[in-house]
């Protein structure tokens, strides 16, 4: 689409808005969400602004909160307020709402329309292939100690679990009571959504307890999604510990990244060998209460585009908004 490459300042070669993607992300059939999610704001025949509903729904344990978060969140300094107006009319389609981090702009402007800092999602790098890794990224003075500090991590890892790759996760699925925190709901039919992502290889795998997906994106292979039917840290590091070790399989994967935004999942990357690079603040919009104030989300990759993001060859992650 001509707008959003215009818009954030990328090339045709930018995957994200190429036609297939776009399909999946705003077309493709979706457990939950009817219709197309692609929604676009027009002014004199032209588009003003644009935005793709990511669908989610959260389980408190006391009921199911219908939700999703908006991305590519895109408008048009032509008409001011455009992406407002936007905005306000898919938060009528929906109960509440989240936005992970987002441009300095974007921040400024979400809590004037509702939405108030819950959470923080942490991100999260472990190196595989330390050399190969080095070899692949842009080098500085600072490279000879990133070399010897992913050697340095290397031995840190957990007890891993087992893992058997499969077509698509069964049986175990979130469940709020198991962790009693707000967690996302999955059912088959959305991960077999995720699954058919076209801008990455997303792959399954069932634990003993619980299941992870992979995203390869390149050489860095990504923790999509995993789940741990277990409140006990050990058995969430160990279920980590598995998914980075099922990332290594592929000798092209030079790391393995993930993130999480509570203690429990936190804590068990850390003990798996993981090092965290940064976090965005996680905005909600609740209008009714249904989540009753609260503030122990647990949240993944698959909540908006971080799965499957890939830059483009003439951009960078700053010149992107995932809103």
């Amino acid at each position: 689409m001509s707008f959003l490459r215009a818009t954030f300042g990328v090339g045709e070669d930018h995957r994200m808005f190429q036609a297939d993607v776009l399909r999946w992300k705003c077309l493709a059939p979706h457990p939950f969400w009817e219709g197309s999610r692609g929604y676009a704001l027009r002014h004199k025949s032209a588009i003003a602004a644009f935005g793709c509903v990511a669908p989610c729904r959260f389980l408190s344990g006391a009921e199911t909160v219908a939700g999703c978060n908006v991305i590519d969140w895109a408008a048009s300094r032509i008409v001011p307020g455009a992406g407002i107006m936007l905005y306000r009319h898919i938060q009528e389609l929906t109960g509440a709402m989240i936005n992970i981090g987002g441009t300095r702009d974007a921040r400024r402007v979400l809590p004037t329309i509702g939405f108030d800092e819950r959470v923080e999602l942490h991100h999260y790098t472990r190196v595989l292939r330390p050399w190969r890794h080095l070899a692949a990224n842009r080098k500085d003075w600072k490279s000879p100690l990133r070399l010897a500090r992913d050697y340095r991590e290397l031995p840190r890892a957990a007890k891993s679990a087992v893992a058997s790759p499969v077509n698509l996760p069964t049986g175990v699925f979130p469940d709020a009571s198991a962790t009693r925190q707000v967690v996302c709901e999955r059912t088959p039919e959305l991960l077999a959504y995720f699954l058919a992502c076209p801008a990455a290889h997303v792959e399954a795998y069932r634990l003993e307890r619980g299941y992870f997906l992979l995203s390869r994106v390149g050489r860095e292979c990504r923790i999509a999604d995993l789940w741990v039917h277990s409140a006990e840290t050990p058995d969430w590091a160990a279920g980590y510990a598995a998914a980075a070790a099922a990332a290594g399989a592929d000798p092209r994967t030079t790391q393995v990244t993930a993130a999480a935004s509570l203690p429990l999942q936190t804590g068990a990357l850390e003990q798996a060998g993981f090092r965290c690079t940064h976090a965005e603040p996680v905005f909600v919009r609740d209008p009714v209460s249904r989540l009753a104030g609260r503030r122990d989300l647990a949240l993944g990759l698959l909540e908006n585009d971080a799965f499957y993001w890939s830059p483009s060859p003439a951009s960078d992650r700053a010149k992107y908004i995932s809103s």
